[in-house]
């Protein structure tokens, strides 16, 4: 099942979280180290929670 993260708040989509990356020479690219807690809504420009929810009804999962 796919899924996107909305806000908590207005619904919007484009959020984002704070995370940490290390460069992994053998790929040559960034790998995700971790996802930290943290996150912000760009659409309504605050601090929110994300809401996890499948992509094709938009409802919210279990995840």
């Amino acid at each position: 099942m796919a899924v996107d993260y909305i806000c908590d708040t207005c619904g919007g989509s484009e959020v984002s979280r704070d995370a940490w990356a290390a460069w992994d020479t053998e790929q040559q690219l960034w790998v995700l180290g971790a996802a930290f807690d943290y996150a912000y809504c760009h659409d309504c420009d605050e601090e929110t929670n994300l809401v996890e929810v499948d992509l094709q009804t938009r409802e919210p999962t279990a995840g």
